[in-house]
């Protein structure tokens, strides 16, 4: 009899016993009051977070022994649930250097009667540290999303514009409000449309290495605007969402590109009407050698016919040796006026004089110094100060070379008669 007394009492105590651990178990601080704000009991995790013995708390007012005031806190949950009998939530967000979310729930026995207050207090801190860092993560998305030189954008599958920044809008002359919703084909060149699905369909398939394509499009106004885009899949659940992408106002440098296959294309034309004027200038200098032959031909045949029979008469005539020798030096000098030599030397060796040339003349011809000084009227150490100066324009100053020899070397004369 006494066991089947006991039996009630028993299942009580353990239903109790299981409230308890389930509620020890808890991280949320929780609390049972009365309706006087008294505390009935207390959860393990409330009596860690103010560092309580079990039962410490029983019987006092919760705001005097957590808090150590004369009266319910400004923010208490459970006195508002007290006067309106309805569940209370409040966010305290500097307690303690902490975020709490503080919720109270009404207590009512079997006749509706309010007999006390349940009151669940969760941390939030870190939740509100993610959050906050969440907030300024984003912010700080945004920040670079709209402030951003290139132009970024967001679209879906069929090509349709879902999001972009403040630069396309400034690039192609649309309020950025405009832009969303609008086809991208809309801006495109219509040679490109083609390579958009293409180009979406590389992106979504990741065997696909290439990733960026340039683009022609153009402004509100009809301005050509060259891009050069990036982009890629964004996936949700496993599964591609949109398409991020970013794209370089590529304009400027497309028109230096241009410029510069222009003037290459420039070059190569002048290159070739140069190269047609060189043609050109060889036939012309050609014509000028052939001229010129022809014009020294022409000397030494008019040479041979007009002067010298008339020397050869001379030759014949009564002369005293003064006039003789004179004579000499007038045949020596027009056989070398239509020799090669004297042109020779003069083209190689510009910066020799008149009288130099006579020097070296007779200096070919095997005349000493002294017959060469009575030829020219002119004394021995002159001609040798002319030998010496010969020989530094023609480099042999400091060479054991004779003068003679070496004349002799620059060239062969013309194989014709003396005249």
């Amino acid at each position: 009899m006494r066991k089947k007394i006991l039996q009630p009492f028993e299942a009580l105590r353990k239903s109790e016993q299981e409230k308890a651990v389930i509620l020890d178990s808890m991280t949320e601080l929780v609390l049972y009051l009365d309706t006087d704000l008294r505390v009935i009991w207390a959860n393990k995790a409330m009596r860690a977070a103010f560092n309580l013995k079990p039962g410490q708390l029983n019987g006092r007012h919760c705001y005097e022994a957590l808090h150590h005031r004369s009266s319910a806190c400004r923010v208490c949950p459970a006195e508002r649930s007290l006067k309106t009998g309805e569940p209370q939530e409040v966010v305290d967000l500097s307690s303690y250097e902490k975020n709490w979310v503080l919720r109270s729930y009404p207590v009512r026995d079997g006749k509706g009667i309010l007999t006390g207050i349940v009151e669940i207090v969760t941390d939030i801190t870190e939740r509100r540290r993610a959050e906050e860092a969440m907030r300024q993560s984003e912010q700080r998305y945004r920040e670079l999303f709209e402030h951003a030189n290139d132009i970024i954008f967001i679209l879906d599958f069929d090509g349709k514009i879902l999001s972009c920044n403040a630069a396309a809008a400034h690039t192609y002359g649309y309020e950025q409000q405009q832009l969303p919703g609008m086809g991208i084909g809309e801006l495109l060149d219509r040679d490109y449309l083609p390579a958009m699905p293409e180009f979406i369909r590389e992106i979504i398939d990741p065997r696909e290495a290439q990733n960026h394509r340039e683009f022609l499009t153009y402004t509100k106004d009809g301005e050509p605007v060259w891009l050069e885009v990036n982009a890629r899949i964004i996936r949700g659940n496993g599964s591609p969402a949109s398409i991020h992408g970013i794209a370089r106002n590529i304009t400027d440098r497309k028109k230096m590109e241009e410029a510069l296959r222009k003037r290459e294309r420039e070059l190569e034309e002048k290159s070739r009407n140069l190269e047609d004027a060189n043609t050109a200038l060889r036939v012309l200098l050609k014509r000028r050698e052939e001229d010129k032959a022809e014009l020294e031909e022409k000397v030494i045949c008019n040479t041979r016919e007009l002067i010298s029979p008339y020397i050869e008469n001379l030759k014949v005539s009564q002369m005293d040796s003064h006039q003789r020798n004179q004579l000499t030096i007038l045949e020596q000098h027009i056989n070398e006026i239509i020799s090669p030599f004297l042109r020779t030397l003069s083209a190689k060796y510009p910066n020799l004089t008149p009288m130099e040339i006579k020097v070296i003349t007779f200096i070919r011809e095997g005349r000493t110094t002294k017959e060469i000084a009575d030829m020219l009227n002119i004394s021995a150490r002159t001609v040798d100060v002319h030998r010496d100066n010969i020989r530094k324009k023609l480099g042999l100053k400091n060479r054991k070379a004779n003068l003679r020899s070496h004349l002799l070397s620059l060239t062969t004369p013309l194989n014709h008669d003396p005249i």
